[in-house]
């Protein structure tokens, strides 16, 4: 350069071209200076953000925002000494470089700024900071700066929506940021030659398969480009500002399929929708989906609203405002991407229901690294402690669906269960697989001489000898007879899948033989845990135990009446996982109920007879039903008193 930018600096600097806060030449310096330079002088320039400023600012305060903006001006200073920076408002910098440095020597800047950055600030938000930087190289002074600056920011911007912390060269993102300005140019014209086509993909309850909800997905039919994803264009419209139309749209469309499938199967069925904060905060947002509710007589229980994490970061008390709105309307508020950014706070102050985990947080291959596995199963098993429904997002392989299955994630979707369909294709091709029509019929075990349920189903494995099958409580129904023995003698495994429902109800007619203090006729093991249901504690009471292994030094025990040796006993137990209640049923009636029940996730065995602490279980079993709700203690009673009134009876007429 024939000027140095440093003799420029000193020569027209002043009051009004200088930053107040960090000394950095401002944005009006910048054209000043800018004109002085010779028309063949050669430039860099560098764009940069300062990731999360805003969180620091909000949760910290913006006196610790200012001391953030001067560190990085005195690092900026160090790094660039013989160079133009200049803070161009907020948390945004440019630097300005002599053409004549080497393109590797930047990038080592860049390198040793993120550094110190994370290491010399303030240790405690080291893992929050960080640079977002774009940088174009060897531009010409005769090319407008608005231009070059247009370009970096624009490199820069790609970097935030791409994993913010890094640099990217303008130049090998050209022909992508060409793509979002013609999306952007095209976005109005496509709105109203009606380009958006809005598809269902199945979201899978992963402990059996079946379908348990619906999520939307947008493409977009552009001309010459064909079939764009969402992911393609929705960041570029929130970029520029005309992601609330589509959110209309699309929240529309939602409503007009549930009016459609009103007195079919799918009647009731949930469908996650994305919306963006900025459809949420804009003046008529909440009101346009009062609209399209009552337009089409839509319950707002059956649409689960999926908003991106980031929309929530900082204190943001309009978002969380409009968010309690939506919540006492009857909506669930989904998390969208939860893990891709500083996600703790806005489990403390955002009233979420779902976690749709960040499809990043899959592991790519089977043999991932430990550490990986172990971030995703702990995410999982804070969300699960939270009372949150986890989605995952992205399965593409039987692996990763069965480690999210085995760390508790409750849903999840992605090719590996198929792609987005039509509305119609979607109805044909999973109507006969909705959960909640598939799971209204508990699994029965009638011990007709075999060990299958009555839908055949579910097998039944015998452990040891001397089972016979015998008379049950009803000729309906025939009992098993267990002998009793040693500890993990003579009992029946049943597969775990008899109890895929995290809610469910339990029940069965037992008629023991002795009283044996602790053993079990119903035990479940869990990742977590055990459930045991115990006729006797040795001392006069029933037992339903529940067990979390996290915490050792706390019992959860359920006590009751306890059965009469010789004489059949109706019990039944229930436990919900969303209110963590669990109950206790004798001969039809309430017995006694607790909250605060373990959240025990993925069950690894299912044993009747017996446990894997106390001698086997003597006496009979019969009519042994899992149902994968929480039954209401009336139908318990119809239940026990539909028993009673049939004339092959062979229980007790009263309830003692």
């Amino acid at each position: 350069m024939k000027n140095s930018f440093y003799d420029l600096i000193s020569q027209f600097k002043n009051e009004k071209n200088t930053d107040y806060l960090t000394g950095l030449v401002n944005r009006r310096g910048l054209h000043e200076i800018w004109e002085q330079l010779d028309e063949e002088d050669i430039i860099h320039c560098v764009y940069m953000d300062v990731d999360n400023f805003k969180l620091v600012n909000d949760v910290y305060g913006h006196a610790k925002g200012d001391e953030l903006l001067v560190f990085v001006s005195r690092i900026l200073k160090n790094e660039f000494p013989s160079q133009l920076a200049v803070r161009m408002g907020g948390d945004e910098f440019v630097v300005v470089c002599d053409g004549g440095l080497d393109e590797r020597e930047i990038e080592e800047k860049f390198e040793r700024l993120q550094r110190r950055l994370k290491d010399d600030f303030d240790e405690s938000l080291s893992t929050l900071l960080s640079f977002s930087m774009g940088v174009t190289y060897h531009q010409r002074f005769e090319k407008e700066i608005s231009k070059i600056l247009d370009q970096s920011d624009e490199a820069m911007y790609y970097v935030k929506k791409n994993g913010k912390g890094s640099y990217v060269n303008y130049e090998s993102i050209k022909e992508q940021i060409t793509d979002q300005r013609a999306m952007k140019d095209r976005a109005l014209t496509a709105f109203c030659a009606d380009e958006f086509e809005m598809l269902l993909q199945p979201v899978i309850y992963l402990q059996n398969s079946d379908v348990y909800a619906a999520k939307v997905s947008v493409f977009w039919r552009f001309p010459g480009k064909g079939l764009l994803a969402e992911e393609k264009f929705i960041p570029v419209f929130e970029q520029y500002g005309v992601i609330a139309k589509l959110d209309e749209i699309v929240f529309e469309q939602v409503c007009q399929w549930k009016k459609q499938w009103k007195g079919t199967v799918f009647e009731d069925i949930q469908i996650y929708v994305r919306i963006s904060g900025k459809y949420i905060l804009q003046n008529d947002g909440v009101n346009h989906i009062k609209n399209c509710l009552d337009m089409y007589q839509t319950a707002p229980e059956q649409i689960k609203l999926c908003i991106e994490e980031e929309a929530f970061l900082g204190r943001n008390e309009k978002m969380a405002g409009a968010v309690e709105v939506l919540t006492q309307m009857g909506f669930e508020i989904a998390i969208e991407n939860f893990g891709s950014a500083s996600s703790f706070k806005v489990l403390q102050h955002i009233p979420a229901d779902i976690l749709k985990l960040d499809p990043r947080l899959l592991p790519e291959e089977s043999e991932s690294g430990k550490r990986q596995m172990l971030l995703l199963r702990n995410v999982i098993s804070m969300g699960r402690d939270l009372q949150f429904m986890v989605v995952a997002e992205g399965i593409n392989a039987a692996f990763q669906a069965g480690a999210l299955a085995n760390y508790g994630a409750q849903l999840g979707l992605g090719e590996f269960y198929g792609g987005p369909l039509t509305a119609s294709e979607f109805f044909e091709k999973y109507n006969e697989r909705y959960f909640f029509v598939n799971n209204k019929k508990p699994i029965v075990f009638s011990f007709q001489d075999t060990l299958a349920d009555e839908e055949g189903s579910s097998q039944g494995e015998f452990v040891g000898e001397g089972f016979r099958y015998d008379a049950g409580v009803v000729e309906e129904q025939r009992a098993l007879f267990f002998p009793g023995g040693k500890v993990r003698e003579n009992l029946v495994r049943l597969p775990k899948s008899v109890m895929f429902g995290e809610s469910y109800t339990i029940c069965l007619w037992i008629n023991t033989e002795e009283i044996q203090a602790w053993t079990s006729v119903v035990y479940i093991t869990y990742m977590d845990g055990f459930m045991s249901l115990a006729p006797s504690d040795g001392i006069g009471s029933c037992v339903f135990r529940m067990k979390d292994d996290r915490e050792p030094n706390e019992w959860f025990d359920i006590f009751g009446r306890q059965a009469v040796p010789g004489e059949w006993a109706y019990m039944c137990i229930s436990c919900d996982v969303i209110t963590g209640v669990a109950k206790l049923y004798f001969n039809g009636l309430l017995i006694s109920s607790r909250d605060k029940a373990p959240n025990l996730k993925v069950p690894s065995q299912v044993i009747i007879g017996g446990d894997e602490y106390q001698k086997s279980y003597r006496g009979r079993i019969a009519g042994l039903e899992f149902h994968h709700c929480v039954l209401p203690a009336q139908v318990i009673e119809r239940k026990f008193q539909a028993y009673q009134n049939n004339p092959t009876f062979q229980g007790s007429r009263g309830r003692k």
